[in-house]
């Protein structure tokens, strides 16, 4: 058995210096943990992750390393994210990531304990490095050194498991009450908080990442699209304008994106708590509430809980409401369920994939790039997208699960991006066009389009928009045409379920004030929703799901806590009782309309058309 007495766990996180390797916290959820990952885009990292642990008695132990062989899912070439590790300052002979589980001893495309070396070592204090090879998203969890000779098991309940054994129950730190928790810190969470704190709620915002925004952050690179400030509250979106950057685009440099800007907005606002690199992890009930959560810190891996009278899910992927056991949906209604024209005959589990970002540069230095043609995608001179630039129409995992699949969509991403630029580097036809072409970034966070949807008491369909169906508690305006993409049909004859190119699909509506049933949960009675997780079907989802949208939805549910708070109700009354007081403060808006106006619609001139932010 593998226990305290005779092991040590030491999470990769955890390193006293992680060096030039990334935190990695996207799949908390699936996979049990965040994870270094060696983004170096194809250069070595150049300082190793290192740390030191003691060790507990004087014998012979065996090393693990919980890893990954990210490439397998596509390839059986050897993949290219490996590393090493070395233990006192010595390499071990094992290549670690490419996916030999330990346990079955077969190679596996999911997270497993990789084997190393044996070793006797002395009680006491022994130091450990991560060595990335290759640059190319190597990653490693944690690493085990025991003395039993019982093999750790790969399945995420025995990692709990083993992490309880090890590192001791863990009890969250009390961060206290708040009148209203936001869950999620993209566009449509930001809005809720400030919206909510500037009325006067004491609020809570956690952000499973460092940098606040979501895909409009530096990390995703999408820009805002949708318009704000329209019929019937044109006061709705000045929000937007205040932490919204000033240019539209995708794929841009960091500085397009101001992440300074929504960051210095947020931390002024005295009402907001801001919790930066923290994941909801488990959500606790009462009476069919919920009372308090419970998330987990990127690097460190501690625990906080927060307790609130209301929250708001704004993760997108609605992890909050599937916790708090609230229904949701995924995928594609029937059309004979809504009436909707544009649905399918049948439902399934289609979903809108998505966007990995990537771009290069022309430099006046000639530059190399390994050749991908072993372990990447199979290309040639008609598959291949010869640009500079990643755009909307990049979009993967359309026959996956956004949510269960999450890592391997992101995968696939990088795994596209790295293969092309590869392709045109080293057998393109014009190669030479490429000789001092220098992939600059990738990123390494998916840009995600569609997953879950929470149901609320109303679901929006395509023919309140297309139709125009008035409803009495209409609140801020969707704009944007009903935008459906599917896999451009020469891409997935090509790559079959492995498709990666899209084609957007564009139904016009005119200017639509989503109801307000939309943004709370039918069946968890203090819990809203705003962003893509809203009670829409998949073909209203296409209009309603672009950030400024999404911003104003955040607005609106931020104003509907505060009333929640002031009269001691929950999300439903306000509807049935007290939604005059909704309409009072959406006519005033909680944006200063002092600044710069900066928001400018852009908007798809035609069907088809391949336009920046879809």
């Amino acid at each position: 058995m593998i226990t305290q007495d005779n092991s040590v766990l030491a999470l990769a996180t955890r390193f006293r210096d992680r060096g030039d390797w990334t935190v990695e916290q996207q799949f908390v959820l699936q996979m049990g943990s965040s994870y270094l990952l060696a983004h170096g885009i194809g250069t070595p990292l150049p300082k190793d992750a290192e740390t030191a642990v003691e060790i507990p008695g004087d014998g012979e132990y065996t090393l693990y390393v919980r890893t990954k062989n990210w490439t397998k899912y596509w390839s059986d070439a050897p993949t290219p994210g490996v590393f090493q590790v070395l233990l006192d300052g010595a390499a071990d002979g094992e290549t670690f990531g490419t996916g030999k589980s330990a346990s079955t001893g077969e190679v596996t495309p999911h997270w497993c304990w990789q084997r190393g070396g044996k070793y006797a070592l002395k009680a006491g204090r022994h130091t450990l490095a991560l060595h990335d090879l290759t640059g190319f998203d190597g990653r490693c969890d944690a690493i085990l050194l025991t003395r039993s000779d019982a093999v750790p098991g790969d399945s995420l309940s025995e990692y709990k498991a083993l992490r309880e054994a090890l590192l001791g129950p863990e009890v969250p730190e009390d961060k206290g009450h708040f009148d209203f928790v936001v869950v999620g810190a993209g566009i449509s969470g930001i809005c809720a908080a400030l919206a909510a704190a500037r009325l006067g709620c004491k609020v809570a915002l956690l952000q499973d990442r460092y940098i606040l925004g979501g895909n409009n952050s530096s990390e995703v690179r999408v820009g805002l699209g949708g318009r704000i400030n329209v019929d019937p509250y044109p006061s709705l979106g000045y929000l937007i304008n205040e932490i919204g950057p000033e240019r539209i685009g995708n794929a841009r440099g960091a500085h397009h994106y101001m992440d300074d800007k929504k960051m210095r907005v947020v931390l002024a606002e005295k009402n907001i708590t801001l919790f930066c690199g923290y994941s909801v992890i488990d959500a606790e009930m009462a009476d069919g509430k919920i009372v308090a959560v419970t998330a987990r810190e990127a690097t460190a891996q501690t625990l906080i809980r927060l307790t609130g009278d209301t929250f708001a899910d704004c993760t997108g992927d609605a992890y909050l409401a599937v916790m708090a056991g609230a229904e949701t949906r995924m995928g594609r209604e029937a059309r004979s369920e809504y009436g909707e024209r544009i649905a399918p005959e049948e439902a399934d589990d289609y979903t809108m994939g998505a966007s990995l970002q990537w771009y290069c540069e022309d430099w006046n230095t000639p530059c190399d790039f390994p050749d991908a043609v072993d372990w990447g995608l199979s290309l040639d001179e008609i598959t291949v997208e010869p640009v500079h630039r990643a755009n909307w129409y990049w979009e993967v995992g359309m026959h996956d699960d956004q949510v269960a699949d999450a890592e391997k969509v992101r995968d696939y991403g990088m795994y596209v991006a790295y293969s092309t630029f590869s392709y045109c580097k080293n057998r393109y036809s014009a190669k030479e066009d490429w000789l001092c072409t220098h992939l600059v970034w990738v990123s390494h966070v998916a840009g995600k389009r569609e997953s879950r949807r929470i149901i609320g008491d109303y679901v929006m369909t395509e023919n309140d928009l297309t139709r125009h169906i008035r409803h009495e508690d209409g609140t801020c305006t969707t704009t944007w045409r009903i935008d459906q993409h599917y896999p451009m049909a020469e891409n997935e004859a090509r790559y079959p379920g492995e498709t990666w190119i899209s084609v957007g699909r564009l139904t016009p509506i005119d200017p639509y004030p989503i109801p307000y049933r939309c943004f709370y949960s039918k069946d968890v009675p203090n819990l809203f929703m705003a962003g893509r997780d809203i009670s829409v079907t998949h073909v209203a989802f296409g209009s309603i799901r672009v950030m400024r949208t999404c911003g104003m939805m955040g607005e609106v549910v931020g104003m509907a806590a505060s009333i929640c708070a002031k009269r001691k109700v929950l999300p439903r009354d306000i509807y049935t009782t007290y939604f005059s007081d909704l309409q009072e403060l959406m006519r005033k808006g909680t944006g200063r309309t002092d600044l710069p106006y900066t928001q400018f619609y852009h908007q798809v001139d035609r069907v088809g058309h391949q336009a920046e932010d879809r």
